[in-house]
This record gives structure tokens, C-alpha cells and sequence, in this order.
């Protein structure tokens, strides 16, 4: 690009490399926030993935129980039932960005086992917090790739004015700064020659 080499078009460029400048200070500064944030995730989903294992093991352990109690046939013969309930999908917006979420709306029978003691109630409520659990996780992971592939995107924009707008914008400024210093010698060397044509006309 080639702005007009007059002072019009340099404020006009300095506009712009402000703009320009800000943007990628304002984006930096996103970046930051989504890091932040991507690590949080991460975190949680390391917290969350270890309570499913751990709320597994229990569960599986009171089974074995559960068995030894009422036998295996019968386990298996009132296994749970497919939980009744429906599968809710949303998003939140932060910072502009829909991460995804995934919630598990219980219905209000929730899982059934029939014929087994009145303390393993909690077993199979259990397992509906485990499902809860799961797809909570299941959403981090999707928020976490949307936050990744965010950062990614945003980081090009800023290489971009970093490595490639803001120095053509410089040197463009810097061009039409030096065209001026040129104009002006130009203009100064023609009005000092007329001056001395005027003097020497006298």
C-alpha cells in the first residue's frame, strides 16, 4: 500500500497503526484470560475424571456385595434399568465464546433395582451422579478443544499485526515521513531561489 505523501494521509496511517496497536494489546490480552482459563479446565477435568473413578470403584465394590447377599442370578435379573430422564445440551457465553455443557435431567423414578436391601439405595443413586459426572466431564473436554482451537485462531491475528500489518504500517509511515522532509527541502530550496531572483531583480 501507498498512502498519499501528504500530511492528511499520515494522520490518517498514525490512525490507524493506533488502532491497529490497540487491537493487538486488546487480543494479547484475551489470549492471556483463555489460558487461564484452558488450564482451569484442565484442572477440573483431572478432579472430575478422578471422582468418576473413584465413585466407580465404590460402586463396583457394593455390587460385589450386593451379589454375595442376593446372589448373582439375582443381581443380574434386576440389573438397573435404562435411567429414565433426558440429556440436556446448552452453552455458556465467556468472553464471547459458547463453551458446551451437558446435563443430565433425572426424572423423578431414576434408576430401579428390585428386591435389594434398603442400604444400597444410595448405590444406584450413585450411579446417576456418576452419569452426571461423566457428562459434566464430557463438556469440559469439548470446552477445553473450543478454548485450544481460540487460542490458536486469536494467536494468528496477533502474529499477523505483529509480523506483517503493523510493519507495513510503519514502513509506510516512515515513507511518507521521509516524502515530506523531502517536499519540504524541495519547497525551501524553490522559495530560497526566488528570494534570491527577487533580490537580484531589484
Amino acid at each position: 500500500m501507498r498512502e498519499n505523501p501528504n500530511r492528511t494521509g499520515l494522520l490518517r496511517l498514525k490512525e490507524e497503526i493506533n488502532i491497529a496497536e490497540r487491537g493487538k494489546e486488546i487480543l494479547q490480552d484475551k489470549i492471556e484470560s483463555l489460558v487461564v482459563l484452558f488450564f482451569e479446565y484442565v484442572k477440573e477435568r483431572g478432579e472430575r475424571r478422578k471422582y468418576v473413578e473413584d465413585a466407580l470403584m465404590k460402586v463396583f465394590r457394593e455390587l460385589v456385595i450386593l451379589e454375595s447377599l442376593i446372589g448373582t442370578v439375582s443381581v443380574k435379573s434386576d440389573a438397573f434399568s435404562v435411567p429414565e430422564g433426558s440429556l440436556k445440551t446448552g452453552e455458556r457465553k465467556v468472553m464471547g465464546i459458547g463453551l458446551p455443557e451437558f446435563l443430565w435431567e433425572r426424572s423423578k423414578k431414576g434408576f430401579q433395582i428390585l428386591n435389594i436391601p434398603v442400604k444400597f439405595d444410595k448405590t444406584k443413586l450413585r450411579f446417576e451422579e456418576i452419569l452426571e459426572a461423566v457428562l459434566k466431564v464430557g463438556g469440559i473436554e469439548n470446552s477445553i478443544q473450543v478454548l485450544s482451537k481460540e487460542i490458536k485462531e486469536t494467536r494468528k491475528v496477533v502474529n499477523s499485526l505483529e509480523n506483517y500489518v503493523l510493519p507495513e504500517f510503519r514502513s509506510e509511515k516512515k515513507w511518507i515521513e521521509l516524502r515530506l522532509e523531502e517536499l519540504a527541502r524541495e519547497d525551501l530550496l524553490r522559495y530560497k531561489m526566488i528570494k534570491r531572483k527577487l533580490e537580484i531583480s531589484k
